[in-house]
């Protein structure tokens, strides 16, 4: 019998928030065949930018602290495991959107 495998696919999470809060932890939780995970890089980007404002190795947590406005934009996690192909294009990645010192989770 053949083994099935796939590619993860990622959700974010987020810890609460209020609007006054300086410091979040965002969290990138994988699920694929096999189950094991190597995070690569967390991207933080500005909305309608294409350009990297900052780069994070992994791992499956980003903890910011000192939030500020410039912390605002999308943080967009990688995540593999030695899967190559896939039938959805995006696999292996899960994004979300942080504004100022509050977190949308999209």
């Amino acid at each position: 019998m053949e083994c099935v495998t796939d590619t993860p696919d990622v959700a974010m999470s987020v810890t609460n928030t209020s609007s006054n809060a300086v410091t979040t932890e965002l969290r990138c939780q994988a699920v694929g065949v096999p189950a094991t995970y190597t995070y690569i890089t967390w991207e933080h980007t500005w909305p309608g930018q294409t350009s990297v404002l900052r780069s994070f190795p992994g791992p499956e947590i980003l903890a910011l602290n000192n939030l500020t406005y410039q912390d605002s934009g999308y943080y967009m996690c990688r995540v593999e495991n030695g899967v190559r192909a896939s039938r959805n294009p995006g696999a292996g990645v899960g994004t979300a959107y942080l504004l100022g010192r509050g977190i949308i989770s999209e």
